[in-house]
């Protein structure tokens, strides 16, 4: 298995070296939002991806695939009700969250130095969502919908390397008795 993912990574890069496709890396920080904050409040720095986007000849526009790894944490000693459970005490809850999107972005400006652009993504996010208390936890395992709107920019930094910054509001739907979940990714990674 491993020999395949290292063949399948150098393929992709070697991919890339035309001048219409580009492979990104990327480390992802994470602020929940909404009724995921009311979860985990905490800001997190515990995220990367992997990115490809293929660019239209004709227009400003590309289409692309990314796969992301998002961790939420945060100890708490708030009271925990659900699942007809209610805690109290110190608690560990964590959440692992893996976007698999499709996305397709707008560049305003691809001649130049700085390339700022907007974006979707449209996929399914796995959430793994676990409370710890003592010696028992508490774990929710769903696949949900989501969008992922962007914005961002592509810095050129060499011929061959770029930089991007981007902000990214990822909104996964309710799933099965889960509700839904949404934080803001702020994303700083490599262009090749």
């Amino acid at each position: 298995m491993k020999k395949f993912i290292v063949s399948l990574i150098f393929a992709l890069v070697g991919y890339t070296a035309s001048a219409q496709t580009e492979f990104m890396i990327t480390y992802q920080m994470g602020m929940p939002v909404g009724e995921t904050s009311d979860y985990i409040g905490a800001f997190s720095g515990r995220g990367m991806g992997l990115e490809w986007r293929h660019h239209l000849t004709t227009t400003p526009v590309s289409f692309g695939f990314s796969v992301n790894w998002n961790v939420l944490y945060e100890k708490t000693e708030d009271r925990y009700i659900g699942d007809g459970v209610i805690a109290d005490g110190k608690q560990y809850r964590n959440m692992n969250i893996v976007p698999i999107l499709a996305h397709a972005h707008y560049y305003f400006n691809q001649d130049g130095i700085m390339n700022p652009y907007i974006g979707v993504g449209v996929g399914t996010y796995y959430i793994n969502q676990r409370t710890e208390f003592g010696q028992w936890a508490i774990i929710e395992k769903n696949w949900h919908f989501g969008l992922a709107p962007e914005i961002g920019v592509i810095a050129d930094v060499s011929s061959s390397l770029n930089m991007l910054f981007s902000v990214r509001y990822n909104h996964a739907f309710k799933a099965g008795n889960s509700t839904d979940h949404s934080y803001v990714g702020f994303n700083i990674g490599l262009v090749y």
